[in-house]
């Protein structure tokens, strides 16, 4: 689903931002951890509807 990957990317970069702002080491990793499951449960969402539309 190009919409799911287009939040992920959005994540990611809004990520790189964030570490750009040059954040506290443990907030940074929070961070990190957040979006990487983040990402991780929006691939997983996109494998299940492309999973239901195939029927």
């Amino acid at each position: 689903m190009p919409e799911i990957l287009a939040i992920i990317t959005a994540a990611n970069d809004a990520y790189r931002a964030f570490v750009a702002s040059e954040p506290d080491r443990e907030i940074k990793v929070a961070v990190g951890n957040a979006v990487r499951f983040l990402a991780a449960d929006l691939t997983s969402a996109a494998g299940l509807v492309a999973a239901t539309r195939e029927g």
